[in-house]
C-alpha cells in the first residue's frame, strides 16, 4: 500500500509538472476579434470561410501582383517585395493565411482545400475579376500551383520561390502527429522553437522586426493548432501531386530559389524543373530559403523582368 501511495504521488508531480509547464509555454491568451483587430494595421475583409487580413496597393487599374506565403510566418515577409512591385507602378495583393498572422484561426483542416478557398473568397469579395500574376513562397507553392491548375484563366503568369516539392517525412512529425501528445508538444516545444527561431534570424534576413512580427502572431488563440494541422497535413499529403496537376497547365512560370537553402533543399528544385522544363529557372547564389528578403536586389530584378516579359500569343 506504501508503495502504491508512493506511486501516485509521483504520478501526481509529474502530471503538475507537465501542466505546469504547458501553462508556462502556452503564449495564447488573445482573441482575434473586431475589437482587438482596431489596434492592427492593414484591412480585414468579412468572407463566407472567415476574416481574412490583407493589404492592397496600387491603381485599380494596374497589373496586380497577388502574393501569399509560407508555412509559419504571415504576410509581412513579402515587405521588400510588396514596396518594390508598388514603386514599380503595380497593384500588389498580400494577406496572411487562416491560422497566420492576423487572419481567422477557423476549426478546420488546415491544408490546399482551405487556402485555395480563402484565396478565390478574397479575390471574389474584392472584386477582383481580371487575370493576375501570382506568387507562392514555400507553403505558399503548391496554394499557388492549386489555385493555378484550377482555375487557369485567372492567373496570367505564376511564380514559385523556393516552394515546398514534398511532402514532410512522418519520421520529422511523429510524435507531433499524434492526438493529444501532438498539442502538447506543439504547446511546449514546437511554437517555442519557432518563435526562438525567427527572433534569431531577424538580423540576417534584414528586416530587424522580423523576431517581434512573428511572435505576435503566436499570442492569438488558434495560431498553434492551425501550425499543428498543417504539419500533419503536410506528412500525409502528396504535396508534388500539385505540380504534376500544374505541369499541364500552359502559362509562363518562373522558378526562384536559393542555392542554400536549408528548408527546402535547392536539389528538389529538379523535381519541378523534370516535370516543367519550360519553366524559366533562375537561382540566387548564397540566399537562403527567402531570397525575395534576404537578396532583395537581385529577387526583384529577376521578378520584374518576368513580369515585363510580354505573354505568349
Amino acid at each position: 500500500m506504501k508503495i502504491f501511495r508512493i506511486f501516485v504521488f509521483l504520478l501526481a508531480v509529474i502530471m503538475a509538472v507537465l501542466v505546469g509547464y504547458y501553462v508556462y509555454q502556452d503564449n495564447e491568451s488573445l482573441e482575434l476579434n473586431e475589437e482587438t483587430r482596431k489596434n492592427l494595421s492593414g484591412s480585414f475583409v468579412k468572407t463566407p470561410s472567415g476574416v481574412t487580413h490583407y493589404e492592397l496597393v496600387g491603381a485599380d487599374d494596374a497589373e496586380l501582383v497577388v502574393l501569399v506565403h509560407g508555412f509559419s510566418t504571415p504576410s509581412f515577409l513579402w515587405e521588400p517585395t510588396f514596396q518594390f512591385l508598388k514603386n514599380q507602378g503595380y497593384r500588389v495583393l498580400r494577406f496572411d493565411l487562416y491560422g497566420r498572422g492576423f487572419s481567422d484561426r477557423p476549426d478546420k483542416d488546415y491544408g490546399m482545400t482551405l487556402f485555395t478557398t480563402q484565396l478565390e473568397e478574397l479575390l471574389a469579395v474584392l472584386n477582383i475579376t481580371s487575370p493576375f500574376n501570382l506568387m507562392g513562397l514555400s507553403m505558399g507553392g503548391p496554394i499557388v500551383s492549386r489555385f493555378t491548375h484550377e482555375n487557369p484563366h485567372k492567373v496570367k503568369k505564376l511564380i514559385l520561390q523556393d516552394p515546398l516539392v514534398n511532402q514532410i517525412l512522418s519520421e520529422r512529425v511523429s510524435p507531433l502527429d499524434k492526438p493529444v501528445i501532438g498539442e502538447y508538444l506543439a504547446a511546449v516545444v514546437l511554437i517555442p522553437d519557432l518563435i526562438a527561431g525567427n527572433k534569431r534570424s531577424a538580423n540576417e534576413n534584414k528586416l530587424p522586426a522580423w523576431g517581434e512580427q512573428f511572435e505576435q502572431q503566436t499570442r492569438y488563440k488558434g495560431y498553434r493548432r492551425a501550425i499543428l494541422s498543417s504539419m500533419r497535413y503536410m506528412s500525409s499529403h502528396r504535396i508534388v501531386s500539385e505540380y504534376e496537376l500544374l505541369a499541364k497547365t500552359a502559362m509562363p512560370k518562373l522558378l526562384i530559389w536559393g542555392t542554400e537553402d536549408k528548408t527546402v533543399l535547392f536539389s528538389e528544385s529538379e523535381t519541378l524543373i523534370k516535370l516543367m522544363p519550360e519553366m524559366l529557372f533562375e537561382p540566387i547564389e548564397g540566399a537562403g530559403h527567402v531570397p525575395s528578403v534576404e537578396k532583395p536586389e537581385i529577387f526583384n530584378q529577376i521578378l520584374l523582368r518576368f513580369l515585363k516579359q510580354d505573354l505568349p500569343e
